[in-house]
């Protein structure tokens, strides 16, 4: 989870919104191919890592973590058709809803 899971579940969190500063208000977002592709990229390891959490005798059952993993996954494949698609509303759509998938899965599984 330190390693792949939050480094890159937090590049999609914040790759869009806005800061207010002193300058007034920011809006962020990626502006150019390079940083799209960095939340793309973010996002594909978010979808891979769904994987390694199924692998072998790392699922911790076969009910509700199985199916909890899928909808993270399901969640990182949205934020990367959105970042394909430099599709900043999409983005931020994915993003909540996989922050809630996470939060699921932490509220029954974090150690």
């Amino acid at each position: 989870m330190n390693g792949i899971v939050m480094p890159d579940a937090y590049v999609i969190y914040n790759a869009v919104g806005t800061k207010t500063s002193a300058k007034g208000v920011e809006e962020i977002a990626p502006q150019n191919d390079a940083e799209w592709a960095v939340v793309a990229n973010a996002a594909a390891a978010v979808v891979e890592s769904g994987n390694l959490l199924l692998m072998g005798d790392r699922a911790v059952d076969k009910g509700d973590w199985v199916k909890m993993t899928r909808a993270y996954m399901d969640q990182g494949k949205l934020a990367l058709k959105a970042a394909e698609a430099k599709d900043k509303d999409g983005i931020v759509s994915a993003g909540g809803d996989l922050n809630t998938t996470c939060d699921n899965c932490h509220a029954k599984y974090q150690r």
